[in-house]
């Protein structure tokens, strides 16, 4: 091997973990590594949002045996806001899907009753 051939090698190399490296920090960004933690065992204590607040904090909400709490996380210290905050009732898969366009459009024409603020004028009402 000449090195042409091993510099061609350690580039491509390179050129590999570089692209792991990125495909990792995008999954990260969009949330893939917490979606893999679901399929995990059950755990006990869990993060369930998060909120910036300003550069240097973030409000939090943790669960912890079913439990959940409010926290303020700063650079050097975390406060608790609220301790054994009731859950939220309705989970993703039980909250009701928004009604649809049409639907919403046949209810706005029903509580306008005959002035419909969206038919169309003909030339022969405007006059």
């Amino acid at each position: 091997m000449d090195l042409a051939d091993l510099s061609r090698i350690l580039i491509a190399f390179a050129a590999v973990v570089g692209l792991i490296g990125v495909s990792a920090l995008i999954a990260r960004k969009a949330g893939l590594a917490s979606q893999a933690a679901k399929f995990s065992r059950r755990r006990r204590l869990s993060l369930v949002e998060t909120l910036p607040l300003d550069a240097r904090r973030r409000a939090a909400i943790i669960r912890c045996d079913g439990r959940e709490h409010l926290i303020i996380l700063g650079a050097t210290s975390e406060t608790l806001i609220e301790a054994d905050i009731p859950s939220c009732p309705e989970s993703e898969e039980e909250a009701e899907a928004p009604p649809a366009f049409a639907d919403a459009i046949a209810r706005l024409n029903s509580l306008a009753g005959a002035r419909n603020p969206f038919k169309r004028q003909g030339k022969a009402d405007a006059a």
